[in-house]
């Protein structure tokens, strides 16, 4: 090995290094991140709940956590006569609800019965049938939102379970406050002061 070999690295130059990384270094693709297949191509499932249409408030005011609204009640307020306020509440905006939602079939009945007649008139017979499929699916609304209706009057438990996860949670919500108060008194800390 000669005497100017011996300064000579064996390491790579910087713009050498540079070089291999760009040559390493693919070009990022679109197809690497996206998925630009058609949906159900995948034999996948799609499950859907709720029917997009109004009753479905109904069913998610039922479907909320009463429970822990309930629990943060008591804690800011550990009054029955506030439970029992609040519970009162929440049936006035499930009747509420009840009301909105019949006044929104309502009108889409009156609009889809004015275009059956005015299709029909027009001799539009897919069209008025599409139609009537439309109105049959609104009148079943309207029919089964007079039985929740019903049965919340009944007091069925599928109806009124809010109002019982309403109070399990505010009496979870004493019961935290109770035991958090003889966790403080059990410690000796009030009767050291004595």
């Amino acid at each position: 090995m000669g005497f100017w070999n011996l300064f000579k690295s064996t390491h790579p130059t910087i713009a050498e290094a540079k070089q291999g990384e760009q040559e390493t270094i693919s070009e990022i693709q679109k197809e690497d991140f996206v998925d630009e297949t058609p949906p159900g191509d995948d034999n996948s499932l799609v499950i859907r709940y709720g029917t997009g249409m109004p009753i479905d408030l109904i069913y998610g005011f039922l479907k909320e956590d009463y429970e822990t609204k309930g629990y943060e009640d008591a804690m800011s307020n550990p009054d029955v006569s506030y439970k029992e306020m609040n519970k009162q509440i929440i049936r006035s905006n499930l009747e509420i609800k009840f009301r909105q939602v019949r006044l929104k079939y309502t009108d889409d009945l009156r609009a889809v019965e004015f275009h059956i007649g005015s299709r029909s008139d027009a001799g539009l017979v897919d069209v008025v049938k599409q139609l009537e499929t439309q109105k049959y699916t609104f009148v079943q609304h309207m029919n089964e939102l007079d039985k929740m209706e019903q049965d919340f009057k009944d007091g069925l438990a599928y109806m009124t379970g809010m109002l019982l996860s309403y109070e399990r949670g505010f009496l979870r919500g004493l019961a935290a406050l109770s035991l958090g108060q003889i966790r403080n008194t059990g410690n000796g800390n009030e009767y050291d002061r004595l």
